[in-house]
C-alpha cells in the first residue's frame, strides 16, 4: 500500500480561541479512495527540534466531523494542546451524503467491525424489531438488519495513520493515545482491544458497542469509561436506546476489559482532576498483572449523550479546513476562551500512563 501525504490547508493560526499552535490536513489514499485527518502541532513542538511529544488521535462520532471534533464535542481540544504540549490528530470517518426531508445529510461513521456484523446464535438481539433505519453507506454489500456503520477496512486506516504520524513527526512512541466520542468512542474500543500495542491508554465518552461484544483479548492497555446516566442515545445500563438498538452496560465493559488485563477484583473509588467540584462518580480497578495498569469507569449524573463539560451533543459542524468534503453541515463556532474541565480530566487519566 503506498501512502500519499499532502497538506491541502496548512498551518491556521487560531488566536481566536488561544492556540498559536499549526492545525492543517492531511490527505491518504486508502482503499482506492481519498481519506484524510486533521493535525495539530502546539507552539512548543515548532520552537524544539528533537522534543518528543505525546500524541492523541481523537475520533468523532455518528454524522460527525474530525473539525467538529475538535471545535465542538470537546470545547476545542486544540486549546489542551497548546497548554500541555501534545499533538492531536484527528481522523475523519469515511463519508458520503444523504437526504432527509429534503435537505442534505452528512453522513459519516467508523466500522468497528462487530456494530454491522451479523446476529450471533443464542445472542441477545442488537436491536429491536422497530427500530430506526439508517442509511446504507455506498460500499456495504451485505447489510443486516442491525447494520448502520461504514463497511471500509477503518481499523487498517486507524493503524496506517498511527504509522504515518510516528514516522513523520516527533510523537514519542511511549505516549501514543486514543480518544472518542458515541460511534467513535466505540471504535476506539475496538482498535484498542486489537492492537493494544500500539496505544498506552485510551478514553472512551458516550459509547458503547453491541450488547454481548466486549473484549475478549488478554490486554495490558489502561483503559477510562465515561458515560452520563441520563444518556438515552447509548443508555449504560442495557436498556434499549431512544432508536431501538442494545449496547453492553458501561459496567460490562469495566469489569470485562478490567479482567481482561488480570486486575484486582477490588473496586475503589477514583479521583481524576475536576471530578470532585464537578461531582463525578468514578470507580477504579488496578492491581493488574502488569504494573501500573488500571481500568476506570466515570458516571456524570444527569449527564446525556455528550462530552464531559458540555451539555448537548454537538460536533456536526465543520470548519474551512474540511471545506471540500463537508457541505452540508453548519460552520463550527468562533472558538471557546478557556479549556474545557472535561479535557482536562481526560488528559489528567492519559498522561499517567506510558509504555514500559
Amino acid at each position: 500500500m503506498k501512502y500519499i501525504l499532502s497538506f491541502l490547508l496548512g498551518f491556521s493560526l487560531c488566536s481566536a480561541n488561544g492556540t498559536e499552535g499549526q492545525y492543517f490536513v492531511v490527505k491518504k489514499q486508502w482503499e482506492g479512495i481519498e481519506r484524510e485527518y486533521l493535525m495539530f502541532l502546539p507552539e512548543q513542538y515548532e520552537a524544539s527540534e528533537s522534543e518528543l511529544f505525546p500524541v492523541v488521535f481523537g475520533l468523532h462520532g455518528y454524522t460527525g466531523t474530525a473539525s467538529g471534533f475538535e471545535k465542538e464535542t470537546t470545547k476545542g481540544m486544540n486549546l489542551l494542546a497548546e497548554n500541555e504540549g501534545i499533538v492531536l490528530v484527528y481522523p475523519q470517518g469515511s463519508h458520503f451524503n444523504s437526504i432527509d426531508q429534503g435537505e442534505p445529510w452528512f453522513i459519516s461513521s467508523w466500522n468497528d467491525v462487530v456494530t454491522n456484523a451479523q446476529q450471533k446464535p443464542n445472542h441477545p438481539r442488537k436491536c429491536e424489531l422497530d427500530r430506526d433505519e439508517y442509511p446504507r453507506p455506498p460500499e456495504c454489500g451485505e447489510f443486516n438488519f442491525c447494520a448502520w456503520t461504514s463497511c471500509y477496512d477503518d481499523l487498517g486506516f486507524l493503524k496506517s495513520i498511527i504509522t504515518d504520524v510516528s514516522a513523520n513527526y516527533r510523537v514519542d512512541e511511549k505516549r501514543r493515545y486514543m480518544i472518542g466520542m458515541s460511534n467513535g468512542g466505540a471504535m476506539s474500543y475496538r482498535f484498542s482491544c486489537l492492537y493494544p500495542e500500539l496505544l498506552s491508554a485510551t478514553a472512551i465518552v458516550g459509547s458503547t458497542v453491541p450488547i454481548s461484544n466486549s473484549c475478549n483479548r488478554k490486554s495490558k492497555l489502561p483503559l477510562l469509561i465515561i458515560y452520563g446516566s441520563a444518556d438515552i442515545t447509548t443508555p449504560a445500563n442495557g436498556s434499549p436506546s431512544i432508536d431501538g438498538f442494545f449496547y453492553e452496560p458501561a459496567s460490562v465493559l469495566f469489569h470485562t476489559w478490567a479482567g481482561n488485563m488480570e486486575c484486582s477484583d477490588k473496586v475503589i473509588k477514583s479521583n481524576l482532576k475536576h471530578t470532585k467540584d464537578k461531582g463525578i462518580n468514578c470507580i477504579a480497578r488496578r492491581e493488574c498483572e502488569f504494573s501500573g495498569n488500571e481500568a476506570q469507569v466515570c458516571e456524570i449524573p444527569g449527564g446525556g449523550h455528550y462530552w464531559p463539560g458540555q451539555n448537548e451533543s454537538v460536533g456536526f459542524c465543520s470548519e474551512p479546513l474540511q471545506k471540500d468534503i463537508v457541505k452540508s453541515a453548519s460552520v463550527c463556532e468562533k472558538g471557546y476562551g478557556s479549556i474545557n474541565w472535561g479535557n482536562e480530566m481526560i488528559w489528567d487519566f492519559l498522561r499517567k500512563h506510558k509504555k514500559g
